[in-house]
């Protein structure tokens, strides 16, 4: 028996539903590219849902980008985290490895650098989109800060974390054979090895 949605529920679907058009598109052709309509045809819905929904294509760039932001406040994976570094340095190697290419991150990683560009253009944007960076640098510090008793400057390690992640990853999906997957886990068993040796005893 199918379950009837509310109207809240049925908004919050919609709501969805172009929000995943919107990326796609963002990703395939580029923010500039891409208009409303576009949006609406791709998620199989009519102009007249979007505005319902987004005042305007910079009003669905922000809800994209907030989106974002609250991603970055949950758990990576939803799993219990790593208990010492080894084990944390493990895990985000092998994620990193296991989705770098895949289709889903490499659309991902496109429609990031659009907002990226975006948010460098426009002052709202940059607050939202800096926002998202720094709870995703926020959730690497709190699992940096709760491996063994070694004092680290997490909030640096964290940006770091970070910054292979995404160096890495965008050189991996241009230059693949130059710039392999397991060159993220190498940086950061190297990065994770100086912080523990530069740390205050």
């Amino acid at each position: 028996m199918a379950v009837r949605l509310t109207r809240a529920q049925k908004q919050q679907q919609t709501r969805e539903q172009l929000l995943a058009a919107a990326e796609a598109l963002f990703a395939e052709r580029g923010i500039h590219r891409t208009s409303l309509d576009d949006v609406a045809a791709e998620a199989g819905l009519s102009k007249g849902a979007v505005y319902a929904n987004f005042d305007s294509k910079s009003g669905l760039l922000l809800a994209l980008l907030q989106r974002l932001n609250e991603a970055g406040d949950q758990c990576d994976d939803g799993q219990q985290r790593a208990t010492d570094p080894q084990a944390w340095q493990r895990r985000l190697g092998e994620s990193f490895e296991a989705n770098v290419a895949t289709a889903e991150s490499r659309r991902f990683t496109m429609a990031f650098a659009e907002f990226w560009l975006y948010g460098m253009r426009n002052a709202e944007a940059r607050t939202v989109l800096s926002d998202a960076l720094e709870a995703g640098r926020r959730a690497n510090a709190a699992e940096a800060s709760a491996k063994g008793n070694r004092e680290v400057p997490t909030d640096r390690l964290a940006a770091l974390v970070m910054a292979l992640d995404i160096g890495i990853g965008l050189q991996h999906l241009i230059d693949p054979e130059r710039v392999p997957a397991e060159l993220f886990t190498a940086g950061l068993e190297m990065l994770l090895r100086g912080a523990a040796e530069t740390a205050p005893r």
